[in-house]
């Protein structure tokens, strides 16, 4: 099944965790950038499952153009697997040939595979209001990196901080709920790895990014957000994930985008920046 995605991705990368013949019971793909396919792929390695993944490129075309095998690839993909909600990110469930789309519930499916969806159906259904919750703030990000007419960087974080506040107040509840009180709340979800830890620490990452630009604190009013970005960064589980160069060298958006289309990070400029598009 591999080779109809390797084709027309420009890296495929096996992560087996040193066992070369472990079976890959899941692949991944998205853009070969952070975005949404980094938290999926840094939760399947804090759970040392091996997986491959698969990353697609957007070149430049002509004086001002974009092109990608991908859209090339996608009506076949489609057609294959009759998944008509075909979209990045996807998840490839190997052992059923049969391919999960959109983006929570990609989330869903290997939060469950990985042990972290919650242990009953009232954390599972904390783990669906938070994925929805960090998806709006992910919105606010989005909106700033892609639309026409975007609001300048302070705003933008202005608007971030409403979803901040709503973080903020649901770590001080996960604190409450702690028997040790003095301890750093490092998950959202009954003090244990769940999905939504993931989207919230890559989102954050990438707001915090931002503010330092502007140097402006983003955690002044947000100690516990904070915390949580922090503890979670030191987790042993989450190491072979941060020290790698999916985390390190590949940008946290796209190359049309205004932020982030570059490591660092900084902007991809048209026509004079692809020698620094190394991944």
């Amino acid at each position: 099944m591999s080779s109809i995605f390797s084709k027309a991705a420009g890296t495929t990368v096996d992560v087996t965790f040193g066992d070369k013949n472990a079976e890959k019971k899941h692949s991944m793909a998205y853009w070969s950038i952070r975005g949404l396919g980094a938290p999926p792929t840094m939760m399947l390695c804090a759970a040392k499952e091996p997986f491959t993944l698969y990353l697609y490129d957007l070149v430049e075309k002509g004086e001002d153009g974009w092109s990608s095998d991908y859209f090339a690839a996608k009506g076949g993909y489609i057609k294959e697997f009759k998944q008509p909600l075909w979209n990045l990110p996807f998840c490839v469930d190997n052992e059923n040939n049969r391919v999960i789309c959109q983006t929570n519930a990609v989330f869903s499916h290997l939060g469950k595979v990985c042990g972290m969806f919650g242990d009953d159906e009232n954390s599972a259904s904390e783990c669906e209001q938070l994925l929805a919750e960090i998806y709006d703030l992910r919105d606010v990000m989005i909106t700033f990196v892609y639309k026409p007419n975007p609001e300048n960087p302070a705003d933008v974080l202005k608007n971030a901080s409403t979803y901040f506040q709503k973080f903020e107040s649901w770590l001080e509840i996960q604190g409450e709920k702690s028997k040790d009180e003095d301890a750093s709340v490092v998950h959202l979800v009954n003090g244990k790895f769940s999905a939504p830890d993931f989207h919230l620490f890559e989102m954050v990452d990438q707001f915090e990014a931002l503010a330092k630009q502007e140097s402006i604190d983003l955690y002044e009013k947000f100690p516990k957000l904070k915390e949580f970005k922090e503890g979670f960064a030191s987790l042993p589980e989450n190491k072979f994930y941060l020290d790698s160069w999916l985390h390190k060298e590949l940008p946290f958006n796209n190359v049309v985008g205004r932020f982030g289309g570059l490591p660092g990070p900084k902007a991809y400029t048209h026509t004079v920046s692809a020698k620094e598009a190394t991944w």
